[in-house]
């Protein structure tokens, strides 16, 4: 994926998980953690979630890495 549609992906996940309950956006950011760090990330920066480093698992590597 080009960065632009990266950028879209993560904005309408944010969109659609902004409306979940707690445990729900949780539960898929460890999801999201395991696929791909950054991407992780940049879906918790959008839903003001702040991540403590043991919620990473250990075996995730970036995309690339």
């Amino acid at each position: 994926m080009t960065p632009e549609q990266q950028e879209r992906l993560i904005q309408n996940i944010v969109g659609s998980l902004s409306q979940a309950r707690h445990e729900i956006q949780i539960r898929q950011l460890c999801h999201f953690f395991r696929a791909d760090v950054n991407y992780g990330h940049h879906v918790a920066e959008g839903l003001g979630i702040a991540i403590d480093p043991s919620m990473i698992p250990t075996s995730a590597q970036p995309v690339g890495a």
